[in-house]
C-alpha cells in the first residue's frame, strides 16, 4: 500500500508498476507453473519442460480480455501452436522441407493481422512454436512425437486454468481497465495544460496530444471489451457508467480548443487566465490520477474535488478583461468559452464518484445506451486472410518479407557451422518483426539492449546449477514478459531473453549454446529483420491517405449526428466512439511515418497540419453539440432545428472530398435576422455554424493538399 501511494504523484512509476498488465502477467506465470507442475508430477522433469513450453506458447494468446472472448482465442491459439510445431517436427529430418515449412509458418504468421489487432500475439506464438520445437533436443521421430503430445498436453492444460483465474479475477481486472482510462486521461489533460503557455508550437502540441489521445482510445476499447462485454452486473454497469461520464469532460476538453481559444489566451497580455487553466488542468490531472489509485487498491468511499473556487477565480479574471474598454472581443469570448467548457469538465468530474458506488447513478448516466453495440465482435474466418492474399495489400507483402526473413535465417543455422543452435536468430527475427519499418527499427533497438542485458542475467543464473531456483526464475521472467510487452518492450525483451534462455537451458542443458553465442545470434536476428523490412517496403506515406480518407469519413459521420437538435444518445455515443478511433489510427500513421527514413516522409510536414485541423474541427462541432445541451431552454427548436440542417448539409457536402467545394460556404450557417428572436443562445449557436463550416473548409483544403502528394 506504501509503494502504491508513493508511486500515485509518479506517473510513469504508477503506470509500469500497478495495472491489470500485472495482474495478467502473474496468471499468466502461475498458469504456465501449475501446467508445469501437473504434468511433471506424473511424467518427470524433462517431460515438464516440454509441457511448459506449450503452456508458454498458448500462454502469449492469454491478453486482457472478456471470458467468452478467450473461450475462443485460446483454444485457437493452441490450434495454430500444435500445427506449426507439429509441421516443424516432421520436417526436421529433410532440410528442404524443414526451410519450406519455416517460411510458410513466417507467411501464414504475416497473414494472421488480417483479423485485427487481437491477432497480433496469435501470429508471434505460431513462430515461437516452432522456433521452441526447433530448439528441443535431438531424437529419432518417436521421441519428437513425444515431445509434441507433451507440447499439446501442456497447452491443453493451460487453458482451463487461465480460464479459471480469468473468473477469479474478472472483477479486480474491470476495475483495473477503468483506472487505466482514467490514468490516461490525465496524461491527456496533462498535454493540454500545454496549449496554454505562451508561444507554443500548436503543430508539434498537437501531435503530442494526438498520440495520447491514441493512448487513450487503445485502453477505452480494452475497457469497453472487458467492462461492457461483463453485461448487466452491477459493478460492470458502474464501470460502464464511469466510462461514461469521462467522455462526457472529454468532449468538454476537445470543445476548449474551439476558435483557437487557448492560443489567444496564451498570446494575452496582462491576463492570468492560460495561467490558471493550465494548473487546472493539471490539477484535474493529478486528483484523476488518484482517483485510479483508489479504483486500484478498491477503496469504496470515492472523492472528487469540484473545483468551484477556481471556477470562480475564472470568472473574475474575465469580469477584469470585460472591464477593459479596449479588450479584443475575440480574446473576450475566448476566455468565457474556456470558463464554460473548463466548468463542463469539472461538473462529470464530480460526478465519476456517485455513478462508481450508486447504481441508480449509473442507469441514470447510461439511459438511452445499449452496452453491447460498444463491443466490437470477435470474428474468426478464413474470408479475411484469403482477401489479403494480393500484391497491393500491405498484410501480404510483410507476411512475405516475414517468410523471406525466417527463411534466410534459417539457411545461415543450415549452412554456417557456428550457428548449429541458431533457432534464437529465429526468435529474433519472429519478434522484431513488424509491417511498419519505425516500430521494427525501435524494437530492434530495444531488443539488442533487452538481449545484452537478459544474457548477463542469465549467465550469472546458470553458475548457480540450481533448477529448481533457474525454473523459479523462468516462471518470473515468463510473468514480467508478459506484462511488459505493451508497456515497455525493454523490459519484455530483458525478461523474455532470460525466460528462453533458461527455458531451452532446461529443456536441454547439454547441447544448449553458451550464452554469448545467444548475443551474436541476437545481433544476427536484428540485422536479418532490419534489412528484410527494407523489402517490399510499404511506407506509412502509402497507407496516410486511407486514415485521411477515414477520418474525413469518421467526422462526416459524427457531424451528421452532433449538428442536431435532437438526436438519440445511442447514435451520438456510436459516432463519438468511431471519431476517436479514426482521430487515434490518424495519429498513429503521422507517430509511424515519423520513425522512418527522411527520404521516405513526403507528407510529414502538412500531416502534421492536417492533424491540428482535424482536433480543429472536431472542436468546433463539439462546441456546438455542448451548446445545445448546455442552453437548450433559450433556444427555439424550430429555428435551431432550420439552423443546424442548412448547416449540417454544408459540412457534409465539404467533407464530401470528392465532391466540387461549396463557393460560399460560410452562406449555409447565416439565417434571417426574424428568425433569431432576440435570443442570445441562437445568435451564440449562429455563430458557432459559421465556424464550424469555416474550420471544415480548412480541413478540407488541407486534405486535398495531402491527398494530391500522396
Amino acid at each position: 500500500m506504501k509503494l502504491l501511494r508513493a508511486a500515485a504523484p509518479q506517473p510513469k512509476l504508477f503506470k509500469y508498476l500497478f495495472g491489470l498488465h500485472i495482474v495478467n502477467g502473474c496468471a499468466v506465470a502461475v498458469g504456465v507453473f501449475a501446467t508445469a507442475v501437473a504434468v511433471g508430477w506424473f511424467a518427470g522433469f524433462e517431460a515438464r519442460m516440454a509441457a511448459a513450453s506449450g503452456a508458454l506458447v498458448v500462454s502469449i494468446g492469454d491478453t486482457p480480455s472478456p471470458l467468452a472472448a478467450k473461450l475462443r482465442i485460446l483454444p485457437l491459439a493452441l490450434v495454430c501452436a500444435v500445427l506449426a510445431s507439429l509441421a516443424t517436427t516432421l520436417a526436421i529430418d529433410d532440410p528442404l522441407i524443414e526451410s519450406a515449412v519455416i517460411v510458410t509458418v513466417g507467411v501464414g504468421a504475416g497473414l494472421l493481422l488480417a483479423w485485427g489487432r487481437w491477432a497480433i500475439p496469435l501470429s508471434v506464438l505460431v513462430m515461437l512454436a516452432m522456433v521452441f520445437t526447433l530448439g528441443a533436443p535431438p531424437a529419432d521421430l518417436d521421441g519428437r512425437l513425444s515431445y509434441e503430445v507433451l507440447f499439446a498436453l501442456g497447452g491443453a492444460i493451460y487453458i482451463p486454468v487461465a480460464l479459471a483465474l480469468t473468473v477469479l479475477l474478472d472483477a479486480s481486472g474491470r476495475r483495473l481497465t477503468l483506472a487505466e482510462v482514467l490514468r490516461e486521461f490525465a496524461a491527456y489533460l496533462r498535454c493540454v495544460a500545454g496549449f496554454y503557455q505562451e508561444n507554443p508550437d500548436q503543430t508539434a502540441l498537437y501531435l503530442k496530444l494526438l498520440e495520447q489521445q491514441a493512448s487513450l482510445s487503445d485502453h477505452l476499447q480494452a475497457a469497453r471489451a472487458l467492462i461492457a462485454g461483463a453485461g448487466d452486473r452491477p459493478s460492470a454497469l458502474r464501470l460502464t457508467a464511469g466510462i461514461a461520464v469521462l467522455l462526457e469532460a472529454f468532449d468538454g476538453v476537445v470543445s476548449a480548443h474551439a476558435d483557437q481559444a487557448p492560443l489567444r489566451l496564451a498570446g494575452a497580455k496582462n491576463s492570468r487566465l492560460a495561467g490558471l487553466v493550465a494548473a487546472l488542468a493539471m490539477q484535474l490531472a493529478a486528483e484523476l490520477e488518484h482517483l485510479a489509485l483508489d479504483l486500484t487498491i478498491g477503496k469504496k468511499n470515492l472523492y472528487f474535488p469540484d473545483h468551484q473556487a477556481t471556477l470562480d477565480l475564472f470568472a473574475r479574471e474575465i469580469a477584469r478583461i470585460s472591464a477593459d474598454p479596449a479588450v479584443d472581443p475575440h480574446l473576450l469570448r475566448a476566455a468565457r468559452l474556456t470558463r464554460a467548457r473548463f466548468g463542463w469538465v469539472v461538473s462529470h468530474l464530480t460526478r465519476l464518484p456517485a455513478v462508481l458506488t450508486r447504481r441508480d447513478k449509473a442507469r441514470k448516466a447510461l439511459v438511452g445506451v445499449d452496452l453491447n453495440k460498444f463491443v466490437t465482435p470477435l470474428r474468426v474466418s478464413l474470408a479475411p486472410l484469403l482477401r489479403e492474399v494480393r500484391w497491393s495489400s500491405p498484410i501480404f507483402r510483410h507476411a512475405l518479407r516475414l517468410g523471406l526473413a525466417l527463411g534466410c535465417g534459417y539457411l545461415l543455422i543450415l549452412f554456417v557451422p557456428g550457428l548449429r543452435h541458431g533457432n534464437w536468430i529465429l526468435l529474433t527475427t519472429a519478434v522484431i518483426m513488424r509491417a511498419s519499418y519505425s516500430v521494427t527499427r525501435q524494437r530492434r533497438n530495444e531488443r539488442l539492449l533487452g538481449s545484452i542485458l537478459g544474457c548477463a542475467i542469465a549467465g550469472a543464473l546458470l553458475w548457480s546449477g540450481s533448477n529448481v531456483l533457474l525454473f523459479a526464475v523462468q516462471l518470473a521472467a515468463i510473468g514480467i514478459a508478459h506484462a511488459f510487452v505493451r508497456v515497455d518492450y525493454r523490459v519484455a525483451s530483458t525478461a523474455a531473453t532470460v525466460m528462453a534462455l533458461l527455458g531451452l537451458h532446461l529443456i536441454d542443458p547439454v547441447t544448449a549454446a553458451p550464452v554469448f553465442a545467444r548475443l551474436i545470434d541476437t545481433a544476427i536476428g536484428v540485422a536479418i529483420a532490419f534489412v528484410f523490412n527494407l523489402i517490399l517496403p510499404q511506407w506509412e506515406r502509402h497507407a496516410a491517405p486511407a486514415f485521411a480518407r477515414g477520418f474525413v469519413a469518421n467526422l462526416a459521420l459524427y457531424a451528421d449526428h452532433a449538428l442536431r437538435f435532437e438526436v438519440p444518445e445511442q447514435d451520438y455515443r456510436l459516432a463519438r466512439k468511431d471519431l476517436i478511433e479514426a482521430m487515434a489510427a490518424l495519429s498513429e500513421s503521422a507517430a509511424r511515418m515519423r520513425g522512418e527514413p527522411t527520404a521516405a516522409r513526403a507528407l510529414l510536414p502538412d500531416y502534421g497540419k492536417l492533424i491540428a485541423s482535424a482536433y480543429a474541427t472536431a472542436a468546433q462541432i463539439v462546441n456546438v453539440r455542448l451548446l445545445i445541451r448546455s442552453r437548450r431552454d433559450e433556444l427555439d427548436a424550430p429555428a435551431c432545428e432550420k439552423l443546424l440542417d442548412e448547416t449540417r448539409r454544408a459540412v457534409l457536402a465539404e467533407l464530401d472530398l470528392a465532391a466540387p467545394p461549396i463557393q460560399d460556404f460560410a452562406r449555409a450557417g447565416e439565417t434571417p435576422a426574424k428568425s433569431i428572436g432576440g435570443s442570445n443562445a441562437f445568435a451564440a449557436l449562429r455563430q458557432r455554424c459559421a465556424e464550424v463550416l469555416r474550420e471544415t473548409g480548412q480541413l478540407r483544403r488541407i486534405a486535398l493538399e495531402n491527398l494530391a502528394l500522396a
